[in-house]
Formats: structure tokens, sequence, C-alpha cells
């Protein structure tokens, strides 16, 4: 029986007069930790602090002033829910109503014997379903009748895992769109520096939340075999460059020395994937720097052709704490949150992305000791050259574009949503006008003269889809205008359906403005990005 205390983080509690300023100086030492429980002097409960919530407070104007020496009682939740560590987790889940099963996500108490056991997240939600789903999985193997018919229920079971996670990552993103981007936009405009590291705050746990989710649909379907991946033109030193400057103000932060070096031997282009390259980087660079608390992180890439592919080696060495030999063969594992040798491992998911998609893409990772005393991660891939009109058409795709002349039509049943994307679009200098469904979008832009469309898929009267099909049936150029699909569902599958039909492209939720800008600079061109499964070879 997979037990509700199984999943529970045993952070250490507060009592009801610990000041905000301490409660603040915690969330900030422990990154990590996501929710602070609340107890009185027999250990017993008394209401719950959430760091996103909390750091809403504090970042708000007169925020610091009015909470760093009140006590947490006064602005904690003072009716948690509290669930019983010796529950049956499958139990408890089954007898929720969606309601209460999304409101787990924002933080609960765990009690033995009434008194204070340890607190859970989202995150800890997200283990309990993986863990039922694997108990699940196992019974069905073991009824099964024969091994075609455990290979269906595994693979239902694992569609309705992915399918599950993907509405659980929709519901998630549509409120994280408004909090990442209105900070996003917030810590652009500040002119208090003072404030500046509250917005600061809020962007890092939002991208915390984000990569978690991320991850977690990630290995569903590669799990499902329904990661995709795309091929374009990828220029190594571009992605060196890109790194560099992404991770050296971390590197800064902690004091350490970011290198980040390559060799390409005149082999600088490759044809793969660069969301999924630099998702590999970033989780190795990003566990390096979070390891190491002095001295260095040196990233290489190197590259030679071999019987007419480009064999690309990447090592990123650390002077960390390294990991133990008797622990580098479960490194990868999913869920390994510090069974591993690195204690204060997060959510365990990092490290089995990148073993799945450099499997998936037929290369090799491995962990060993770095010369430097910490860890060394090395992977090795074979891919493609870029041909000369692959490169040329990069090249000219990343030449700026001036997008002052555009004018943008936001489509999106919420409001907050529609204020981020028209303030995210004023930063491109392009103008926009903004309506609340589909219904509304076909019949303005009968009235309207616009570039593009930024549509939502999910909302009322009619949705981004049907919009979309009526605005290509319409009579004259109206029907050509570009559509970008601007939504929070994250599964390819649906990704197909919209371009099939009629979108240009789809840009995800939470709004990127360099990722939408990347987006709309494809859909202005003509071109939509394809997207094909990859399957692990028999």
């Amino acid at each position: 029986m997979a037990r509700i205390g199984d999943f529970a983080s045993a952070a250490l509690p507060i009592g009801p007069d610990t000041p905000g300023a301490e409660v603040f100086d915690r969330f900030q030492r422990e990154p990590d930790t996501l929710i602070i429980a609340v107890v009185d002097s027999d250990q017993r409960p008394v209401g719950l602090i959430e760091r996103n919530a909390f750091t809403l407070k504090m970042a708000a104007e007169f925020g610091r002033a009015l909470y760093a020496k009140r006590p947490a009682a006064t602005f904690m939740d003072a009716a948690p829910r509290i669930l019983d560590a010796d529950a049956d987790a499958e139990t408890l889940f089954q007898s929720m109503d969606d309601a209460n099963l999304g409101g787990l996500l924002n933080g609960f108490v765990v009690t033995s014997a009434g008194l204070y056991f340890g607190v859970g997240a989202g995150v800890h939600v997200l283990q309990a379903g993986n863990a039922i789903h694997r108990r699940r999985a196992e019974a069905m193997g073991a009824l099964a009748r024969d091994l075609a018919r455990a290979e269906a229920e595994a693979r239902a079971s694992s569609r309705a895992k992915s399918e599950f996670l993907a509405v659980m990552s929709h519901e998630i993103r549509t409120p994280l769109n408004g909090v990442l981007g209105v900070a996003a936009l917030m810590e652009r405009e500040l002119t208090q520096e003072a404030m500046r590291p509250y917005a600061r705050t809020i962007l890092d746990s939002g991208q915390s939340l984000l990569r978690l989710l991320t991850d977690a649909l990630d290995m569903s379907r590669a799990e499902a075999g329904l990661m995709t991946f795309e091929t374009a033109p990828v220029q190594i030193a571009a992605v060196a460059a890109d790194l560099k400057a992404l991770w050296s103000p971390r590197a800064q932060e902690k004091n350490l020395t970011l290198t980040v070096t390559h060799d390409t031997a005149g082999h600088d282009w490759v044809a793969g994937d660069e969301m999924r390259l630099k998702q590999l980087f970033n989780n190795l660079i990003g566990n390096a720097l979070k390891f190491t608390q002095a001295g260095e992180v040196a990233v290489h890439i190197a590259s030679v052709e071999i019987d007419g592919a480009i064999a690309i080696t990447a090592t990123i060495d650390d002077s960390g704490p390294g990991v133990p030999t008797d622990a580098a063969g479960t490194i990868f594992d999913p869920f390994n949150t510090g069974h591993a040798g690195r204690e204060g491992a997060g959510a365990g998911l990092g490290l089995a992305i990148c073993r799945q998609i450099v499997e998936l893409m037929s290369g090799s990772i491995a962990v060993e000791r770095s010369p430097q005393g910490g860890a060394r991660f090395r992977f090795s891939l074979s891919l493609p050259g870029a041909t000369r009109e692959m490169r040329a058409a990069a090249m000219q795709m990343a030449e700026p574009t001036d997008h002052a002349t555009l004018h943008v039509l936001v489509v999106d049943d919420n409001a907050t949503n529609r204020f981020v994307a028209a303030k995210v679009l004023e930063l491109f200098g392009c103008s926009s006008e903004a309506v609340e469904d589909g219904q509304a979008a076909v019949e303005r832009v009968q009235t309207g003269a616009f570039d593009l469309i930024l549509m939502d898929i999910k909302m009322p009267v009619m949705d981004g889809v049907q919009a979309t099909r009526a605005i290509r049936a319409l009579r004259g150029p109206v029907a050509e205008i570009p559509i970008l699909a601007l939504t929070a569902n994250a599964d390819p599958r649906d990704e197909s359906e919209y371009l099939a039909a009629g979108m240009n492209g789809v840009a995800q939720k939470p709004i990127q403005p360099d990722a939408l800008l990347h987006a709309i600079r494809l859909v202005m061109g003509g071109g939509a990005v394809e997207h094909a499964p990859v399957t692990k070879a028999a």
C-alpha cells in the first residue's frame, strides 16, 4: 500500500510566533522547500505557509514592512489541508473530486497520530500518482493472461498517465502564465532596485515549477514513446554562446567560474533539435552549479565528422562533491531525490530526462570522476550535418525583424493572459487588440485589418480550433491571416490537431518573450513547425 507519508517531505516546521523575515530567509536558503508547516508547542499543525503565496505578499508594495516583523500566525493559511500519514494514497485520491485534488497542489500538512509528520506539495502529488501508476501496471501485468494483453494494458495505462499529466499541466500553466508574465514585465519596468530581488524570486520560483511540469511531462511522453523532436539547423558555437550568457549570472551569484568552450574542427553545423540539445545542457549545467560551492564549472563541446555524420561529445565538469561510485548506477533513475549520492536533488527528474533524450537520439550518457575533483557528466551524439541551404535559411531567420507594422489580434478568455500577451507584443513593437472567444475573433477579423492572430485553444462559445476553421473558410485575404496557437496544452498530439485545423504554428504558455518572438518569426516567414514522434529502436 502506498501511504501518504511515503511522499511527504520532512521539512522542519516553525512556530506561530516566527517572524516573517525568518520565514523569508528560510525560503531563500532552501530553494527546494515549497511548503512550511506552522505547529504549536505540542507539534500539532495550526497553519501552513506556501512559498509562492508568501513571496507575492513580500514582493507587494510595502510587503516587506508589513510582514517582516509579523508573526507567522498573522499570514499563514490557518485552515490547511491535513492528511493522515498512514492513509492509502490511492483510496484518498479516488475519493476526492477534481477541486479537492487540484487543491492539494497548493500544499498540505501530513500528521501521524495527530502530530506533525511532514508537508506535501504538487511534486509530491505527482510522485504519488506515478507510484500508484507503477503499482497498477505491475498488478495488471501479474493478472494478464498473455504477453500481448499485458503489453496493451501497460500502454493504455501509460497513455492515461500522460493524459492526466497533460490536463494537470494545462490547469497549472494557465495561472502560471499570468504569474510569470506579469513578474517578467514588472522586472523590466522596475525603477526601484530594492524591489528587483522580489520580482526575480517570483520568476525563479515560477520557472522552477514550470521546469517540474516540463520534466514530468517529458518523462511520461518518453515512457509512452511520444516524445517529439524537431529537425532544424543548429550552430554549435551559437549554442555555446547562449549557454554562457544564460548561466553566467547564476555562476557569478555563487562566486563560481563558468567556462563554456567548443572545438568543432570546422563542423559547426548539425541538423537536430536545438531545444532538446539545450535542455540537456541546461539540466546538466544547472545541476553542476547547484552542487558546486566553490571553484568552477567547465563545459566543453567537441565535434568531428565520422562516416558522413557529426559526432558530438560534451563534458560538464565541476569541482563539487562528486558522485560516489556505488551511486553512479542509479543517478539517472526517475525520482532519485538524493539516494544516488547528491542530497537535495529536487524532484529527481532532470537527469532521468537527460538519459531519455540522449537514448532516443541513439546516444549515450554517463557520469564519472572529474579531473577537478567533482563530477563529470559526459554525453555523445551522432547527428547529420546541416546542408548549405538549411544553414542559409537559419542565418536569414536569425536576422532581426522589424515588427513595428504588425497589428495582432489576441484571442483568449482569460483577462490576465490577454494583458500579458498585449504587454509582451508591445516589447516587440507590435500593436494589438483583444477579444474573449473564438466567435468574437471570427467576427472581428471581418471588420478589422490584422497581420497575425494569437489564438488560445480552450475557450467558451467557440474554441480556438473551431475559430481557426471558421476563419479559413471565409472569403478573401482574411482567410490567409497567419494564426499562431498560444496554448497551455503541452501534448504534441494536440499540436498536430492545431496545425491540421489551419494554424501556422504553436507557442506554449507560460509566455516566454524570446520563444514567442521566435514563433512569430516562423509564422510570418510562412513556415509551420513540424513534429515527428521518435520511438526507441527495437
